[in-house]
């Protein structure tokens, strides 16, 4: 059953194309069929989209009547893209001479094929990409062609995200892509893409999306965010602390399984106007060690403590009162902690210590935080660059 408000608040973004329905594979082979597609490549992971009964057969036996002259298939994109994964698929479109690309996967495979689609475009190396508009702002009449998303996850947000999130060997950190030139052109969701997520990638990536939205909600640093960015923020996190229990103990569950999967994509569109900040910044370090969702989740309510120094942010949270817990906290501190059993109540760590990470690794987040400027620049409690790694690792102390 769909959600309408939701649904019409995903309807009427401008940014993306977004459609949710459970013919969203029909939808996109017509699309395909209409533009005319010479040479298409389908970018994977190569495990759960590949099943019989994954997004990527699905689309493919949506297409049978109709293929492009020429169609190939990038596979086994990691978890964690890095530099090297970027490259060996901007060498596949080299090949084939692409014109069109697909996305079929969760948000590390979208990321890898948007940075690498604009890699192969723009002619730069995916190292040139790192910071802000590094394409556009060079090349500003550019009219770059844009992946064609379809998320088999609901965590990221990246189907409609200006993102791409990769793994420099050199540092040993992610290192972010902020650029227009890579925000999908199409979105195609459909809630039986994802319902072959065992729990622990239910929980880890619903837990991604909660921490986008609560994090782009409490945002107060975006003067030019379109008024719309709270109300998608709190409709994510009102269907994410509603369904993410429910998918999680059935996974069949198919209306629970939609609406996280439009919550996911309410919260990258909240993230592209209002984006993260310091629980995201954190969590670049940990790449490896635990799952991203996790991280965030766990970095969230001690970065959020400190947010409520600020009076802007304090009074923010009191608007999430009541929706973590039967009934609403009469402070900013009592919504965290609701927040907090809301974490556990699903099976995940609110800290970093529960979540079994070393305290040695403190030092290691504080100094990696200068590596991604973006985010110190996007905290709702205003921190200084010379002041980051003190500030940060303070933080830490106390919540870890």
């Amino acid at each position: 059953m769909r959600n309408d408000k939701a649904w019409a608040l995903l309807e009427a973004y401008g940014q993306t194309k977004i459609v949710s329905s459970d013919a969203a594979a029909d939808l996109l082979a017509g699309l395909l069929e209409q533009e005319g597609v010479k040479s298409l490549l389908f970018c994977c992971a190569g495990n759960s989209s590949l099943l019989p009964d994954g997004a990527f057969q699905k689309v493919l036996r949506a297409m049978w009547r109709w293929t492009p002259p020429e169609t190939a298939i990038c596979g086994n994109i990691p978890p964690e893209p890095a530099v090297e994964d970027v490259r060996r698929i901007v060498a596949e479109m080299k090949k084939n001479e692409v014109t069109h690309v697909v996305a079929v996967g969760g948000g590390s495979v979208l990321d890898a094929a948007k940075a690498a689609y604009l890699s192969f475009q723009s002619g730069k190396d995916v190292t040139e990409l790192f910071g802000v508009n590094q394409v556009s702002s060079s090349s500003p009449a550019e009219n770059f062609k844009r992946v064609i998303c379809v998320p088999t996850t609901s965590g990221t947000g990246s189907e409609v995200t200006p993102y791409s999130n990769i793994v420099d060997g050199e540092s040993g950190v992610k290192k972010l892509i902020v650029e227009k030139a890579v925000i999908p052109e199409w979105a195609f969701l459909d809630a039986s893409f994802t319902k072959s997520m065992p729990r622990a990638l239910t929980v880890t990536t619903g837990l991604d999306a909660l921490v986008h939205a609560v994090e782009s909600f409490l945002n107060n640093t975006s003067p030019d965010a379109p008024a719309e960015a709270e109300e998608w923020a709190l409709e994510g996190i009102k269907l994410i602390a509603r369904h993410l229990p429910i998918a999680a103990e059935y996974p069949e569950n198919l209306e629970s399984r939609g609406a996280l999967a439009e919550a996911a994509t309410l919260g990258g569109m909240c993230i592209t106007h209002r984006p993260t900040s310091l629980p995201h910044l954190a969590s670049f370090s940990l790449y490896g060690k635990v799952s991203h969702g996790q991280a965030v989740a766990a970095l969230l309510p001690g970065f959020w403590r400190y947010y409520i120094g600020e009076e802007s942010v304090a009074k923010a949270t009191m608007k999430l009162a009541g929706i973590f817990s039967p009934v609403p906290e009469r402070d900013a501190s009592g919504v965290i902690e609701s927040f907090v059993s809301f974490v556990r109540s699903v099976g995940g760590a609110p800290s970093p210590g529960e979540l079994g990470l070393e305290r040695s690794l403190i030092s290691k987040i504080a100094s990696d935080a200068l590596l991604n400027p973006v985010k110190l620049r996007s905290c709702p409690r205003k921190i200084e660059m010379e002041n980051a790694s003190s500030v940060i690792s303070g933080i830490l102390e106390k919540a870890w």
